[in-house]
């Protein structure tokens, strides 16, 4: 299999941190690989090497010979003085704009080059060339309407200027671009970021059906992930480890890995507590007959050797990574919140229809729809935070809610995690500080204030004082967004012991799938709710329920008005 880019022992550090240290991988044709590593790890880092941005301290990176590479930066890059179109049809092959390229390689070509040099000029040349001639058989409106489109860029705002746009809109239109250069290879830094769940789907099946060449996949996204890769690169303290397959079966064969490494500490940690049993009974010996001297001398040197090779060997992930949690949740009554006539609208539009829900003490529900559905506008109701326009929305008796929200809105950005920890829930210093590390915090991060914390850091801080609430109510708005996939874990097995009623907004098709039982959807004005988790939703379209007004329900309590009771963070 031909090999498109090879790193060979390549280290890296930037400001004294070593990244990447003797570091090897080979992407292939064919390769639809995604990169999975915690925030920090390196992730883009390795991307800039990959794209040769910027240059490893030792080893190499190498590419095939006239090898194209589209790379989509986290952040856009686009010309804000181009319109939508005028974007997306330069990178699909508008002849005017591959001549203008043209030319401007032509003029390259009587200057004076090293030989390296002008072959890469040569062989940018012939590449345009074959664009040159691919665009003229093309119809660039028509691959404008089924990229676009795919991806619910409105055609009605095509002829507007890119700097106009939003960064979500304008991320839209940045994998739009780099989807029709059809290079070699993609580097997809984040693509999804701001994407809904049928954007993702488009994304997903392009990837997967039609596009031709290599592809390397940064994302957050486990169900993108299953869908698209057939390789796995793992970054992990600065390694590399390559794995077959999707998602799913990289999480089998890595615990499998783990497992193994978990078990060889064991055995070498049985084997170094043997030594420190001989030396101590040949020192004792040695004090009672000097000719055991010697021998307990070797002993204690070969004993002092093996704790230092431990004590400098990584704890096995498996270790670092085994978190349970526990959430202080009181049973509160049976039905847990009731919606009966509820409907919303602004002036002439109408976000949903009157309709009557009811969610019982263990329901875990997913809220689904389209941006702009109005997930997040039902949420702010429920809280109290916005009116209904009909009906009421009622909690149970005892029912206090534990809220998530996207912005981390509830966190008092001029304390610290330790001190937050601590008002949560009486505990010593030593304790919180447990607590705290078992969400992935530092030690030192603990005494920091919230405000100089990174958003995943943020959010999962929310995470951990939900779990000291007391609530056994939780409305969780995007709980996933900014955080890795270590971090999304963590969250995921918190969530899984929770035995109060959930309701939660997710792009994470995979979260969803992994928490919920239950899904609501908002789509055009009508809530449906399905009996099962968003694989069950989504291959069973017609057999969702629409939650009507007049649907009967035991009363719960008097209807609640203005904010909600909310438990002490």
């Amino acid at each position: 299999m031909t090999i498109l880019i090879q790193a060979a022992n390549v280290s890296y550090a930037h400001g004294g941190n070593q990244i990447f240290e003797n570091t090897s991988f080979v992407l292939h044709e064919g390769d639809r690989a995604a990169l999975i590593g915690e925030n920090g790890s390196g992730k883009s880092t390795l991307f800039r090497l990959m794209a040769r941005e910027i240059a490893p301290n030792s080893g190499a990176v190498t590419h095939r010979r006239g090898l194209a590479i589209g790379y989509l930066h986290q952040q856009s890059a686009l010309d804000p003085a181009l319109t939508v179109r005028e974007t997306v049809a330069r990178a699909a092959g508008d002849p005017v704009a591959l001549e203008a390229q043209l030319h401007d390689l032509e003029h390259q070509l009587t200057q004076p080059l090293d030989d390296e040099m002008m072959a890469n000029v040569l062989d940018a040349h012939g590449l345009l060339l074959e664009r040159l001639d691919a665009a003229s058989d093309a119809e660039p409106e028509a691959e404008l309407d089924e990229v676009l489109g795919g991806l619910r860029f409105p055609r009605h705002r095509w002829d507007q200027p890119t700097g106009e746009l939003s960064s979500g809109e304008r991320k839209l239109v940045d994998v739009a671009q780099f989807i029709l250069t059809r290079p070699d290879v993609l580097l997809l830094d984040e693509p999804d970021n701001h994407f809904d769940v049928e954007a993702r789907a488009w994304l997903e099946n392009w990837l997967r059906t039609t596009f031709s060449g290599a592809v390397c996949l940064i994302s957050h996204d486990r169900y993108m992930i299953d869908q698209v890769a057939n390789t796995i690169f793992e970054l992990e303290d600065g390694v590399i480890r390559k794995y077959p397959g999707n998602y799913s079966a990289y999480v089998d064969l890595r615990q499998a890995r783990l497992e193994r490494e978990a078990e060889l500490r064991a055995l070498q940690e049985r084997e170094y507590l043997k030594l420190k049993a001989s030396a101590e009974q040949l020192t004792q010996w040695a004090r009672q007959n000097p000719k055991f001297a010697t021998r307990a001398e070797n002993q204690r040197r070969k004993m002092a050797d093996e704790r230092e090779r431990l004590d400098n060997t990584p704890t096995p992930v498996l270790n670092r990574r085994q978190i349970r949690v526990e959430f202080d949740t009181e049973r509160g009554s049976t039905d847990v919140l009731i919606a009966e006539g509820v409907g919303k609208s602004f002036g002439e539009r109408t976000v949903f229809q009157p309709f009557d829900l009811l969610l019982r003490h263990g329901d875990r529900a997913g809220l689904v729809g389209p941006n702009g559905a109005g997930k997040s506008t039902l949420v702010r109701m429920i809280m109290g935070d916005e009116p209904t326009s009909t009906g009421t929305i009622r909690l149970g008796p005892s029912v206090t809610i534990g809220y998530y929200a996207q912005q981390q809105e509830t966190l008092d950005l001029t304390s610290t995690p330790l001190d937050m920890v601590r008002g949560a829930k009486p505990m010593n210093e030593q304790q919180a500080l447990s607590f705290l590390v078992g969400f992935l915090f530092d030690r030192n991060d603990t005494m920091n204030r919230i405000s100089a914390l990174s958003g995943g850091e943020q959010a999962r801080l929310q995470i951990a004082l939900l779990i000291l609430s007391g609530a056994n109510l939780l409305i969780l708005d995007e709980p996933t967004n900014n955080l890795d996939i270590a971090s999304v874990e963590v969250l995921e097995r918190a969530l899984l012991e929770f035995l109060g009623a959930i309701l939660t907004i997710s792009h994470d098709r995979y979260f969803l799938d992994k928490v919920c039982t239950r899904t609501i959807e908002i789509n055009d004005g009508v809530v449906r709710d399905y009996p099962g988790g968003y694989s069950w939703y989504i291959t069973n379209p017609d057999k969702g329920t629409p939650l009507t007004e007049g649907m009967r329900y035991p009363q719960a309590a008097p209807a609640v008005t203005g904010k909600r009771k909310k438990a002490r963070r």
